[in-house]
């Protein structure tokens, strides 16, 4: 997205953002007027290209899930990644928030008030910064004399979606937040109350609504080159999508609150919607409807799931630019890493070196077979896995990664894989392990692949570092989700599989001859896929809080000891033996069950005691 990534800076631009949008607060000083601004306002809205470029900075506020740099949007939860909270990674980064402040149990809403650490700062993630400017941008650009109808239609609608993206993200792990619905004016007090979850949720929707009748359904091959990253009719019906799908699911569609003890913002209706409403889950399949049809019929041949060799379709799908399936990608700086050490791009250092997102035994165990089955993971259970001896007292090879998945050879670096023009040697003492019981990269027996891949200038550096915020094959699987909760199993079929397909895999009634297909087990095949397609795409917690799944939160999780086999004094080459073993305790699974430890207030985040004490109506969320 060249003028959309690579931001300007001019003078004007520079004395505007400086002068009313970086002093910005949220409570009593909520959207203030600063000095100047009327003069600034008037000279970006005199000419269409400084309105554009207005924007285009805009857009540097959107979400961007890897960690870059020590900002405090760039450096996320202390640049850890948020997947490490989840059952599939486990961090090694001893001063990132996951390991020091959720694994220890030490969070709080004080936490909050300051520390980069946390999942979403609720202050420090540019979302008010965003939603202001795009608010700013929308109230003046029909002021522009050399800007047509059709462009500022579009412009509008590209700002209603930075705005709904925001919200979105604020209302995955906060719930219902202050809506703000128009640019303030100076003579407003500001001081906005949180809304209910429910109006939250339709004010997100209303914005993708209306944007997408004045959004091109997709970027055409000049505009791909010129400005990929730009919102898109599909990128706003996608996101709508997501959103319905997250409300639909049973955190706020219960007919009790997740989390039970007395709360305002339970009681006021800001943390789930009242009751449970089936009729939801029609929404979310109303929606997918209406997407592809309009797919089926854009000028443009339409967003289609990457396909080709396996694993080659599989990382174009989620890492090149402008591959036709990415609905929604971000960006957040001009230039790209060329050392992996570039301090401006940390997550090459702390997944790749330090560890913040090393797979999990549990994890790597999702990917089944090549032919579409589970990989038995009852193997592991032996005391040690090692090779079979034939007949003839020869060694027999056994390779308990070969034939899987092709999802995890671009997810995972395996041992004894291929990497760096050699294998991976992720044995105890080999060059990916080290000798450490546990602990930095490679301490579970696995590293992670994707996003770092080989951290050379072929792979991960020197390429575009663009976020795949949305792609089309979680609409695919969002739709068979709601398929399958609205009772219509056979036509969920279809849209897993169509996923599977891409990488090889056979459908589901194939690959499970013979087995009774129920809700309830096509829900976790679908979780199950979900977790294999957007491993560290931010898509496993959000299923983990949505479906409130405590027993994946206070589940032992375990790793590999993978040791070189010796024969007669020598190395056997290619031969290990393999010794599973639990992980460090998080704060949760410190009690044999979880029960001490877990507590479901864990699936939302706390505000800022400083936001709730500025009196404006903020609630604090229950159990903080």
């Amino acid at each position: 997205m060249k003028k959309l990534l690579y931001l300007i800076n001019g003078v004007i631009l520079t004395i505007f953002f400086t002068s009313c949008t970086e002093d910005f607060k949220v409570g009593s000083a909520f959207l203030d007027k600063q000095p100047g601004v009327d003069v600034t306002i008037d000279t970006v809205f005199s000419k269409a290209v400084l309105a554009e470029e207005f924007l285009w900075n805009d857009y540097s506020t959107l979400y961007y899930g890897l960690n870059t740099d020590w900002s405090a949007k760039g450096n996320r939860m202390g640049m850890d990644i948020l997947e490490g909270l989840t059952d599939n990674f486990q961090s090694y980064l001893n001063w990132g928030g996951v390991k020091t402040l959720y694994y220890s149990g030490q969070y709080n809403a004080t936490t909050e008030n300051s520390s980069n650490s946390t999942i979403f700062g609720y202050t420090r993630e540019q979302t008010w910064v965003g939603i202001r400017k795009s608010w700013i941008f929308i109230t003046n650009v029909d002021r522009v004399p050399d800007m047509d109808t059709i462009t500022k239609k579009r412009l509008k609608a590209e700002a209603k979606m930075i705005i709904a993206s925001h919200y979105a993200d604020m209302f995955r792990v906060y719930g219902g937040v202050p809506i703000v619905d128009h640019a303030l004016l100076p003579t407003e007090e500001g001081k906005i109350p949180r809304a209910t979850a429910k109006e939250t949720l339709d004010f997100i929707v209303k914005l993708c609504d209306e944007a997408l009748p004045d959004l091109p359904w997709s970027l055409s091959p000049s505009e791909v080159t010129n400005f990929d990253g730009r919102f898109t009719g599909a990128g706003a019906l996608g996101l709508k999508i997501r959103v319905l799908l997250f409300a639909a699911s049973p955190l706020f569609n219960s007919d009790q609150p997740y989390y039970t003890g007395s709360s305002e913002a339970n009681d006021k209706k800001q943390t789930w919607f009242g009751k449970y409403d089936p009729t939801m889950w029609t929404d979310v399949v109303n929606a997918c409807k209406q997407f592809f049809t309009l797919n089926s019929q854009d000028p443009n041949g339409g967003y289609h799931l990457v396909s080709g060799d396996p694993q080659t379709a599989f990382k174009t799908a989620y890492y090149t630019p402008g591959n036709g399936e990415i609905l929604i990608s971000t960006r957040v700086r001009a230039t790209v890493p060329t050392n992996y050490w570039d301090a401006s791009y940390y997550c090459l250092q702390s997944i790749g070196s330090y560890g913040t997102a090393t797979p999990t035994l549990t994890g790597v165990d999702n990917f089944g077979m090549a032919d579409g089955s589970d990989f038995d993971a009852s193997v592991w259970d032996k005391d040690t896995l090692v090779y079979k001896i034939g007949p003839n007292g020869d060694t027999l090879f056994y390779d308990p990664f070969a034939n899987r998945d092709p999802r995890l050879y671009q997810t995972c670096l395996v041992n004894n894989y291929p990497y760096l023009g050699r294998t991976a040697e992720l044995w105890m003492g080999g060059r990916e392990r080290g000798t450490a019981p546990e602990g930095g990269a490679g301490a579970t027996g696995f590293k992670d692949y994707k996003f770092i891949m080989d951290g050379t200038t072929g792979t991960s550096l020197g390429a575009p570092a663009q976020w795949p915020y949305l792609r089309l094959a979680e609409i695919y699987l969002s739709y068979a989700e709601a398929l399958e909760q609205s009772g219509d199993l056979n036509d969920a079929f279809q849209y897993v599989d169509a996923v599977r397909a891409r990488v090889g895999l056979p459908g589901l009634i194939n690959s499970y001859p013979g087995k009774v297909w129920t809700k309830d087990n096509l829900l976790e095949q679908i979780l199950k896929e979900r977790s294999c397609e957007f491993a560290l795409e931010d898509v496993r917690w959000y299923d983990m809080i949505r479906w409130k799944r405590e027993n994946d939160f206070r589940k032992p999780l375990y790793g590999l000891r993978i040791y070189r086999v010796y024969k007669a004094g020598k190395v056997v080459p290619n031969l290990f033996s393999y010794h599973k073993f639990r992980l460090s305790s998080r704060f949760w699974q410190d009690s044999p069950d979880g029960t001490e430890n877990f507590s479901p207030k864990w699936y939302l985040s706390a505000f800022p005691p400083n936001e709730v004490y500025k009196n404006y109506g903020l609630t604090q969320n229950p159990g903080w």
